[in-house]
């Protein structure tokens, strides 16, 4: 897949960009918060090391043409949160993931920046379908799911850990399915 090349995503007071060097401590410090680490696929525990693996891996992503990872931030250039774009080049799907800093919340940050990057998907990147999942356990993200126009496709039963990746005392909960195509996007 060829390199992706971003255009200027911002909506508001939100704005897409991706992670530099310079982002390593707000990150490391973001996804050490217990709901990041509860309801994402982050390490645990998270540590700056995985924070600058997570600069590399947006870096390289767009460069191989397979995601679009990217920061939300303000007019401040502050970090938000986090809101990234797997991308299946057989499929031209793709699955749409986030987290939002404890600050940040009930902001409209998932949502605003959800929407830029599915415009981007079934815009220029001309993809067919994007997924997400969220545990059921997460009222937050399954809303913003509806707010989003996906609709809900399907419950996997104890599909993932409720806690920390890979604690295997965690207790399971059910993963909530979601799916939006394009044309599908709320005006």
């Amino acid at each position: 897949m060829p390199p992706i090349e971003l255009p200027h995503l911002s909506s508001g007071p939100v704005r897409l960009r991706p992670p530099t060097e310079s982002d390593v401590s707000v990150i490391a410090r973001c996804c050490q918060d217990p709901d990041v680490q509860r309801f994402t696929r982050v390490p645990s525990p998270y540590t700056r090391a995985d924070a600058r693996a997570f600069v590399r891996f947006s870096r390289d992503s767009l460069a191989n043409g397979r995601g679009v990872h990217l920061l939300a931030v303000d007019e401040r250039d502050r970090v938000l949160g986090a809101i990234g774009l797997g991308i299946d080049v057989a499929d031209l799907s793709g699955e749409l993931g986030y987290w939002i800093a404890p600050e940040a919340r009930r902001r409209g940050v998932a949502v605003r920046g959800g929407r830029l990057l599915l415009e981007f998907a079934f815009g220029p990147l001309e993809l067919g379908y994007v997924g997400l999942h969220a545990a059921a356990s997460n009222a937050g993200s399954n809303a913003v799911a509806r707010r989003l126009g996906f609709v809900h496709e399907g419950t996997l039963r104890d599909a993932m850990v409720d806690g920390p990746s890979g604690d295997r005392r965690a207790p399971r909960v059910d993963a909530n399915v979601w799916g939006i195509r394009p044309g599908e996007l709320p005006l």
